[in-house]
C-alpha cells in the first residue's frame, strides 16, 4: 500500500480580506544622525567665522579692551 500524504483542507473565508504583512517601523536614527551632522557643521562654521573676524579685528578689539581697563583703574 502506498503512503498517501494527508492533506488538511483549508477553509477559505471569502468575507475576510487578504492578510496584510506587518509594516516595518521606520527608524528615526537617520534623522538624528543628519541633525547631529548639521549641528556640528554649524558650530564649525561659526567658529571659523569668529576666528576670521578676530584675525581681522583682534588688534582694535584689544586696544579697546586696554582703554576700558585703563578707565576702570581710574575708578
Amino acid at each position: 500500500m502506498q503512503d498517501v500524504p494527508s492533506v488538511n483542507p483549508v477553509e477559505e473565508l471569502p468575507d475576510l480580506p487578504p492578510p496584510i504583512p506587518p509594516e516595518q517601523k521606520k527608524s528615526n536614527k537617520t534623522w538624528i544622525i543628519v541633525l547631529i551632522i548639521v549641528l556640528v557643521l554649524c558650530c564649525l562654521c561659526s567658529c571659523a567665522a569668529a576666528g576670521i573676524w578676530l584675525w581681522n579685528n583682534g588688534d582694535s578689539l584689544l586696544e579697546q579692551m586696554n582703554m576700558g581697563m585703563g578707565m576702570l583703574s581710574l575708578i
